[in-house]
C-alpha cells in the first residue's frame, strides 16, 4: 500500500507542478489523473496528498497538495491539521502556503525528500518526519508555520521586516521571514559566525546550522539580516541560557559590523 501512496505522490507532485495556476484541481480530478475511479477514490487521493505534504515538511517548504488539490467546492480539506492541532496553527500553515511562490527548486526538494520516506505510508510519514527532524510537536508546528526554505538569496538588500507578524502557538511567537534565515544561512556557508565550527550535514547535504536573532523580536529586535547570525546549536543554546549569553550578544554584534 506505502509503494503504491509513494508512487502516486511522486505522480501528483509532477500533476501540480505542470497545472495551470487557474486551474481548480479537485481530489477527483486527481484521481482520474493517478489512474483511479474519481468517483470512489477521492479520499484515497487525499491520504496521496498527506504523503506529499510529509515530503514537502521534511524539505522545510510550505505544504504544497493542501492548497494546491482542494475539494469540489474548490475548498481546502477541512479536516486537516484540526485534530490535535494548537489553536490558530491551522489557519497559520495554510496562510503560508497560500502566500507561497512554489518554484521548480521547491518541486525538487519535495521530491528528494519524498524518497527519503519511501516504504511509509501517509500516517507513518509524518511520524517519520518528525523524527528525523527531531523536534518536540509545539516545534514541529512552529516549523510547519515558518517555513525556512526560499530559493532567493538578496544578502546586499536589507531583507525582512520591522514588524514581524505575530503567530498564536500556544502563546504568542513571531512569524520569522524565510527569506532573512535562508541569506543569512547562505552567507554562513556552513560555518557558525562565531565559532567557525562547520555545521554537521543533513540528508538533503547542506551544513546544519540555527539561525539566530542577536536582539531578540520579543526585545524590538528586527527581522532583518543585521540582526541575524547562523550559529552551531551548541552556541544558539548558549546564547539563550548560557551565563555569557550578554557578552556573547556584543561578539555577535562585532562580528556582524
Amino acid at each position: 500500500m506505502s509503494a503504491i501512496q509513494h508512487e502516486q505522490a511522486l505522480r501528483l507532485l509532477s500533476i501540480i507542478s505542470e497545472s495551470p495556476k487557474h486551474r481548480l484541481l479537485t481530489y477527483q480530478i486527481a484521481a482520474e489523473e493517478l489512474g483511479k475511479d474519481p468517483k470512489n477514490n477521492a479520499r484515497a487521493t487525499a491520504q496521496v496528498c498527506d504523503l506529499l505534504d510529509a515530503a514537502a515538511a521534511l524539505a522545510d517548504v510550505p505544504l504544497l497538495a493542501l492548497v494546491a488539490v482542494r475539494d469540489v467546492k474548490g475548498n481546502i480539506n477541512g479536516r486537516a491539521f484540526v485534530k490535535g492541532t494548537p489553536e490558530g496553527i491551522r489557519e497559520t500553515i495554510i496562510n503560508k502556503s497560500l502566500h507561497y511562490k512554489f518554484t521548480r527548486a521547491d518541486y525538487l526538494a519535495i521530491e528528494k525528500s519524498l524518497s527519503m520516506l519511501k516504504g511509509y505510508g501517509n500516517r507513518l510519514a509524518w511520524t517519520e518526519v518528525k523524527r528525523k527532524i527531531g523536534l518536540s510537536d509545539d516545534e514541529f508546528y512552529k516549523r510547519l508555520c515558518n517555513s525556512n526554505i526560499s530559493q532567493e538569496n538578496d544578502a546586499i538588500n536589507d531583507l525582512g521586516s520591522d514588524t514581524p507578524e505575530k503567530i498564536p502557538v500556544s502563546g504568542v511567537t513571531y512569524a520569522r521571514d524565510p527569506k532573512v534565515r535562508r541569506a543569512v544561512l547562505l552567507r554562513a556557508k556552513g560555518k557558525c559566525e562565531l565559532c567557525g565550527k562547520q555545521g554537521f550535514l543533513q540528508p538533503n547535504g547542506e551544513r546544519y546550522l540555527e539561525a539566530h536573532h542577536i536582539i531578540a523580536l520579543a526585545n524590538e529586535g528586527a527581522d532583518r539580516i543585521g540582526n541575524v547570525i547562523a550559529l552551531c546549536p551548541e552556541h544558539h543554546r548558549e546564547a539563550h541560557f548560557g551565563k555569557r549569553r550578554n557578552e556573547l550578544e556584543q561578539e555577535m554584534i562585532a562580528n556582524l559590523a
